[in-house]
Order: C-alpha cells, then sequence, then structure tokens
C-alpha cells in the first residue's frame, strides 16, 4: 500500500469541515461600506436607457426573484424589427455582415444595447453598464473601417460581453467583494487588451457571487442574477450574468471563467454554450480571484467563451490565440489554434456517464441522456456506458485545493469591509479543511493524487477506447438560488484539466414525463442534491450536458460537439 493510500484510508469522509470563523462586522459594514454599495448601484442604473425598458405590463407581478417567468420571451415583444433582427445574429455573423457593409457596428451594438437593457431589466446581470463607451468605441471603429478599408481585427465591430474580475481600464473592479468598491484598475486585463485589439466592442460586465465560488450568482454588491428560463431560478456561476445575459441574446459572445462549473453551469441551467479549455490556454493575466492568489497551483481556473453557438466559441479561440498571449503571459501555454476536420459520426466512440457513483442525476437530465443516445446512435455514433471512476476521491481532492490557503485570501478581502457572508460562501469556506488549510505535506498528498487521477483517466479513455465522455454538467436542471453543494460532475474535470463544451441538448424538464423518485441516498450529498428535486419547479428548464474531451483538445472537442449538434436535429 503507498503512503498516500495510507493518507486517503484515513481522511474524513465528509468533503467540508465546519472550519471557519469569519463572522463579519455588521457595524463597520452598515456604515462605511453600505453607503458605496448604494452608489454603485445608482450608477449602474443611471447608466440604462429608460427608454428601453420593456413595459411594466409585460413583467411578471411582484418580486422577479419569486417569478416563474421565462423572460426570454420579452424582447421580441419589445424591440425593433430591426433590432430584434441584429441581436438574433451569432457573432459569426455579425463579423461578417460588418465586414460585407450589410451592417455597422454603432447599428449593431445600438440594438445590443436595447436588448442587454430588457435582460438586465428582468434577470439583473449586469455588474457595470459601459454602454455609452460602448458606442464611442463603435463609431470609432466604423470610422476606421471607413477611411482606410481596413477592419481592426476578426471581432471588429463585435459586441462582447465580460466577466467582471477581469481587470478592466479606468474602472472599478471587485471580483464581487465589497472592499474592492474602491479597486480602480489602471488597465486591461490581457485578455480584455486582446479581445480589444481584435476589434471587439465592450459595452456590459457582468455579475458573479462572492468569492466567486459558488454555482450561483449572489452577492451583496448587487443581489443576486437570475435564470433567463425562469426568473424564480438559479443562473448557474460563477459566470452568473453571462449565462443570463447570453440566453437573453442581449450579447452575442462572452467571456467566463472556471475553476469547477463556473461556465459550464451557467451555460447549462440557460440553455447556451460554453467552453472551459485546459487551464492556462486563456490568459489569467491580471484577473482577480478569490482561491487563486496565494500562488494555488493544485486547482488552475480556466477562461472560455460562451455563447448561443459552436461556431463563435470556434471564432473566439481561434481569433484569441492568433495574438500569441504566451508572448505577454509568461504561464500561458504556446499552443496555436489548429484546423482540425470535422469528425464523421462513425469515427466517434462517445462514453454516456448517466451516473458519477456519488449522486445520481435527476430525472430529467436522465431522460435527456437516453434521449441524446438514441439519436447519437441513430446517425452511426458509437455509444458506451462510461463507468465512473473515483469521483468522491477527485471532488474531495478539489474541495481541498479551493481553500488549501485556509481562506486567507477570501478572508482578507471579505474583512476589509466586514461584509457578512451569504449562504453558499458559507458553504465554500468549508471546503476541504476550511480555515485550517492543508499543511506543505498534505498539499504534496493531494497533488499526487491529482496526478494519479490523470493518468488512471488518460489509461481509461485509451483502455475504453473513448474519443470523448458525454455526462451531465449537474445533477439537474437550475435549481432554486442558494442550494447547490455538489460539484462533481463538473470539478471532476477541473482536477483532471479536461477540455469541456457545454451545450443545450433541445431537451426541456417536463413534469409529467419527469416525476420525482424515490432513492436509496448513497451518502449525504446524495441525499441532499436529490432532495432538492420538485418537478413543478423544473418543468420548462433547458437540459445542458457536456461534452468532455482530453487535456488540450479543444479544437477536437469542438468539431465533436457541432456533430452532436447535427445529430440532435437529425
Amino acid at each position: 500500500m503507498t503512503t498516500a493510500q495510507v493518507f486517503f484510508d484515513h481522511r474524513t469522509e465528509k468533503l467540508t469541515s465546519e472550519e471557519t470563523h469569519y463572522k463579519g462586522d455588521p457595524e463597520r459594514y452598515e456604515k462605511e461600506w453600505v453607503p458605496l454599495i448604494k452608489a454603485y448601484n445608482k450608477a449602474r442604473e443611471d447608466a440604462i436607457p429608460k427608454e428601453y425598458l420593456a413595459p411594466k405590463g409585460l413583467l411578471p407581478e411582484g418580486d422577479l426573484d419569486y417569478a416563474p417567468f421565462d423572460a426570454t420571451t420579452v424582447p421580441a415583444k419589445v424591440l425593433d424589427p430591426k433590432s430584434l433582427a441584429i441581436t438574433e445574429l451569432t457573432a459569426v455573423e455579425i463579423a461578417k455582415k460588418i465586414k460585407a457593409k450589410e451592417l455597422t457596428a454603432v447599428q449593431t451594438i445600438t440594438a445590443f444595447i436595447k436588448r442587454a437593457t430588457i435582460a438586465h431589466q428582468l434577470t439583473n446581470c449586469a455588474m457595470e453598464v459601459l454602454f455609452e463607451e460602448g458606442l464611442k468605441r463603435a463609431q470609432e471603429l466604423d470610422s476606421y473601417y471607413e477611411t482606410t478599408g481596413e477592419l481592426v481585427g476578426p471581432l471588429h465591430g463585435v459586441p462582447v460581453s465580460l466577466k467582471e474580475h477581469y481587470n478592466y481600464a479606468g474602472r472599478v473592479t471587485t471580483c464581487s467583494f465589497v472592499a474592492c468598491l474602491t479597486n480602480i484598475t489602471p488597465e486591461f486585463s490581457l485578455t480584455n487588451q486582446i479581445l480589444y485589439d481584435l476589434g471587439a466592442v465592450f459595452y456590459i460586465r457582468t455579475t458573479e457571487p462572492q468569492c466567486l465560488m459558488h454555482l450561483d450568482s449572489e452577492n451583496n454588491i448587487t443581489g443576486r442574477a437570475r435564470n433567463a428560463h425562469k426568473l424564480s431560478m438559479s443562473p448557474g456561476g460563477s459566470s452568473s450574468g453571462e449565462g443570463a445575459l447570453i440566453a437573453m441574446k442581449g450579447s452575442p459572445l462572452g467571456v467566463g471563467s472556471d475553476i469547477g462549473g463556473s461556465i459550464r453551469s451557467p451555460c447549462a441551467f440557460n440553455g447556451i454554450w460554453g467552453m472551459k479549455p485546459s487551464n492556462k490556454r486563456v490568459s489569467m493575466k491580471d484577473v482577480m480571484m478569490a482561491p487563486t492568489d496565494t500562488c494555488n497551483e493544485m486547482i488552475v481556473c480556466s477562461l472560455g467563451p460562451m455563447a448561443n453557438s459552436p461556431e463563435d466559441l470556434d471564432l473566439f479561440m481561434k481569433s484569441y490565440l492568433s495574438k500569441k498571449p504566451w508572448n505577454e503571459d509568461a504561464t500561458c501555454m504556446p499552443i496555436e489554434w489548429r484546423t482540425v476536420p470535422t469528425p464523421k459520426p462513425s469515427e466517434l466512440t462517445i462514453g454516456i456517464c448517466y451516473d458519477d457513483g456519488v449522486v445520481k442525476p435527476h430525472p430529467p437530465v436522465l431522460r435527456a441522456l437516453k434521449e441524446v443516445e438514441k439519436k447519437l446512435r441513430a446517425v452511426g455514433i458509437n455509444v458506451v456506458s462510461w463507468e465512473p471512476h473515483r469521483v468522491y476521491e477527485a471532488v474531495e481532492v478539489a474541495f481541498a485545493s479551493y481553500t488549501a490557503d485556509g481562506n486567507y485570501t477570501a478572508i482578507n478581502r471579505l474583512a476589509a469591509s466586514g461584509e457578512p457572508v451569504v449562504p453558499l460562501t458559507d458553504h465554500y469556506l468549508q471546503m476541504g479543511k476550511g480555515d485550517k488549510g492543508l499543511s506543505t505535506l498534505e498539499q504534496h498528498f493531494y497533488t499526487n493524487t491529482r496526478e494519479a487521477l490523470r493518468q488512471e483517466y488518460l489509461d481509461l479513455f485509451n483502455k475504453r477506447g473513448v474519443n470523448f465522455v458525454l455526462a451531465p454538467t449537474y445533477v439537474g436542471v437550475a435549481p432554486k438560488p442558494s442550494t447547490i453543494k455538489y460539484w462533481g460532475y463538473t470539478a471532476l474535470w477541473n482536477i483532471l484539466d479536461y477540455t469541456c463544451v457545454t451545450f443545450p441538448s433541445g431537451i426541456s424538464a417536463s413534469k409529467e414525463l419527469d416525476p420525482a423518485e424515490d432513492i436509496e441516498p448513497r451518502n449525504e450529498y446524495e441525499a441532499y442534491e436529490y432532495g432538492l428535486y420538485n418537478a413543478e419547479d423544473a418543468d420548462g428548464l433547458p437540459v445542458g450536458l457536456t461534452l468532455v474531451g482530453r487535456r488540450y483538445t479543444e479544437e477536437e472537442t469542438l468539431k465533436a460537439s457541432t456533430v452532436i449538434r447535427d445529430a440532435l436535429k437529425a
């Protein structure tokens, strides 16, 4: 028996501890920081053109946080035909039309400002509104194109939304920490700068949860974002605002980040596309983080695109990597975007994961997997069963990694304002060993386990002969806010650093087809997460699935996802 095996044989059976002691400072928070929060939100709302708001008669009555209302139905009832048509375009289509002079950058951003206004009105997706800045940028791009006859780059005039925790030149960057409301960052993060240089038009920065570390959206600055398809439900997180905004088609292309499911859960819950690349393919330079500021290499965050089509994900990655970010960021992998052929269905073997061995998926997800399997087989894709392997240990490694520094970074930022923790932040701070953190020896043990898991999964892919794994993104569709605690269906792939493309299955939960079932829970997480399922709440919500490829196979995984997309349409 190895030392690592002995270590894990004597580990706790719980994935969280009681080791967190942060209590906040209510008096100081109310006196010194609540006024700043109010001023921040007033500036945000003042930047929204009131003439673009949806009339009250189209909104649900009462508190939007509790309205089981599909917000995606509203824009078509409000927008003029031209604006509606523009905002229905993909990013690829927008870029082509601007190049062909069928659209201008100003026409494009004006239409998306109108739709983003409605999206924010309903889902609270905006952290900061930059509409005037976006219009000025679009005017400059149009003038440049008219004068020179050349495009700035492949994203010339394409509206791009940004998750808020990427440093933005001359703007406050908070990472949803109240104490960072005074943190004005002088320059763009490298990724923002590259997108700007490619011709992107920035016009909105989107919300994220306190500390970033929720698969949900609540923070003490802007409250919580809402699911675009049912306002009363979670939009996922931590790229919460991006998920809701893109689902509302208030943005054609956005940038999210993912260290445990933060691109994938918002995409799945809101019915859109997203990619979590293997880490360090997209630069994290000058991106504010909660769990990694203390040089945590045990688990690394990945930035990636979110959109309404796989072609837009390809446009982002191909354009972005053409700028060779590794020349500016020493941590970036020097891997250019490769052109790979679209595989024939008969060339694909896909393993389908129906259960990770820890938490059984809810009925809508299982039904979606079964229906997708039938459609894949119908077009000639070879489908096999993917049996789970050491998932609980992988999640244990992930949770321990998130708080490896004993919550040093997170608690210091929280304590700087005395802000209260929201419920899922409390859950995050208790992950692993909580405030106790990991000793150097424990970090070695967990890192060695991570490396062993990576080798074992590579061996399993080879032995089982699969090109990709198709898996749930979460145990269910979007749940009620502030409830998700199990991250196994996403965090596993962060530990392995595998490429993931999340996509809408085209199947929605149905209270008639997906009644709740009684199960005998295998562990406390299954008892908790399965107990969250309510067929009435789930009814009508989209089921998003994730295609998983090996490390640094973004090109191949994306191409394979288009084959699946086409199979689902057949």
